[in-house]
């Protein structure tokens, strides 16, 4: 059997992973992918953790050692049966089976946990909104999407908090590329920052990400071989929400250059915040999306 290729996605509850997921899909669908939403791995239902005063964070509140045991056969081609955890009524589906296919895009708050995962990895991201962004979209999306009044998401959030510091965050020195979310004023929400880490050289999508900043205004600011807060050497990229289209495009262009996978992808399909009816376009998360999938493509 050919191997996958497969990306880490990771990062507390609400902290975009799904909508980042969507894009990826977008934009590599037709080679076909295998989303794997790691919270399937829950142990217990709702109701089973709240009686046993245990948050979705804590490892002992999921089966690792399943999810790992997955992870490595779809890596090696192989399908698995995988569990089936429904957010709307916290409870299980009766188990699905799962095939791996030319990427399997996991995504979850464990996703590499413990440490060793980050191995199976072809590429991994650490996704970190601001708190106040955070919190809005988890509140968000728990009463729209999971059944939860906003007194039973706010009851929670100490103990999520506390979790996700012990649990979540330290996973975050382990990631390839960290994906910063920051307030901003626009229809959209937010700017990024990317962290991308890399050795001694920088990568091939740094290099192209250089040239393109060099061409444009300063809505696509780019600052090579910098330490990070964990120590880690890499290159910032802050992509404003205030970025004109036509720069975007340029953009766009630029980082697709030498891959037609992602030259054939039209930008307006990427970036989309679901939640919106109808969709609002992210021009910084769309720009997000091809970075990573780049980055991954190339090795």
């Amino acid at each position: 059997m050919t191997p996958s290729l497969m990306l880490g996605l990771v990062g507390d509850g609400a902290s975009g992973k799904s909508t980042l997921a969507r894009g990826i899909v977008r934009l590599l669908g037709h080679n076909g992918v295998t989303p794997l939403c790691l919270d399937d791995y829950h142990r217990y239902s709702r109701a089973d953790r709240l009686a046993r005063a245990l948050t979705d964070i804590d490892p002992a509140a999921n089966d690792l050692d399943l999810m790992a045991d997955h992870l490595a056969a779809l890596r090696t081609g192989e399908a698995i049966s995988k569990p089936v955890y429904d957010h709307h009524t916290g409870t299980h589906r009766p188990p699905e089976t799962v095939a791996a296919t030319g990427l399997i895009l996991a995504y979850g708050m464990l996703t590499l946990t413990p440490a060793s995962l980050a191995n199976l990895f072809d590429l991994t991201v650490y996704l970190e909104p601001d708190v106040v962004l955070r919190h809005a979209w988890r509140l968000a999306r728990d009463v729209r999407e999971r059944g939860y009044t906003p007194d039973e998401v706010l009851a929670l959030r100490d103990s999520r908090e506390r979790d996700a510091t012990r649990f979540v965050r330290t996973q975050r020195p382990l990631a390839d590329i960290v994906v910063r979310y920051h307030s901003s004023t626009t229809p959209s929400g937010f700017d990024i920052e990317l962290l991308l880490r890399h050795d001694e050289e920088p990568t091939t999508t740094s290099n192209l990400i250089a040239e393109a900043a060099a061409q444009v205004g300063p809505a696509f600011s780019f600052t090579p071989a910098i330490r990070d807060d964990d120590e880690r050497q890499g290159d910032r990229l802050l992509i404003h929400s205030t970025l004109a289209p036509d720069e975007a495009t340029q953009i766009a262009q630029a980082l697709a250059s030498d891959l037609p996978t992602l030259a054939a992808s039209p930008l307006s399909s990427l970036g989309q915040i679901n939640h919106n009816d109808p969709p609002t376009q992210s021009l910084p998360l769309a720009l997000t999306q091809l970075i990573i999938v780049g980055r991954l493509l190339r090795g």
